[in-house]
């Protein structure tokens, strides 16, 4: 009954913040079928997001992307450094399933590296530059994200 009600405040809010509060009453109905088919599609599992650990990873992404961009910019513009791109078989901690998901999802975002598919319980990750660092860096970044999400216990 809470994730009901949080998501369907979110939601309300969102409509909010989209409308700037006009015709509240079709947001309201907007955002209660908007909560039942995300209960339906999505519903509440045993993971609970730590409000603090969600802060620190969403305002850490920002910062690592525009890090990971120019290190990618560097490695394409700079002469001296070629790039020498491949795959990396990587382990994840996540079992398969939405975390799973959702973090690749999110790690597709950064700059540099792109989880491009599963070989058994690898993910194969498609790297700018080969490096054995990109296992360890996607290692401590899931762990971040399962500790975010509630799913690290």
């Amino acid at each position: 009954m809470a994730a009901g009600a949080i998501r369907f405040a979110l939601l309300l809010l969102a409509w909010a913040a989209i409308t700037g509060g006009v015709d509240l009453a079709l947001g309201i109905l907007t955002a209660a079928a908007a909560t039942w088919c995300s209960l339906v599609l999505a519903p509440p599992g045993l993971h609970r997001p730590r409000p603090a650990a969600l802060a620190v990873l969403l305002l850490r992404f920002p910062w690592q992307a525009l890090r990971a961009g120019i290190d990618v910019a560097r490695l394409a513009l700079d002469p001296r450094r070629a790039p020498t791109p491949g795959e990396v078989a990587w382990t994840p901690r996540l079992p398969p399933g939405p975390a799973r998901d959702a973090f690749l999802a999110y790690a597709s975002l950064l700059p540099g590296t792109l989880p491009a598919g599963e070989a058994g319980e690898s993910v194969i990750i498609h790297a700018l530059s080969i490096d054995p660092s990109i296992a360890s860096a996607m290692t401590a970044e899931e762990t971040r994200f399962a500790r975010a999400i509630g799913a690290d216990a």
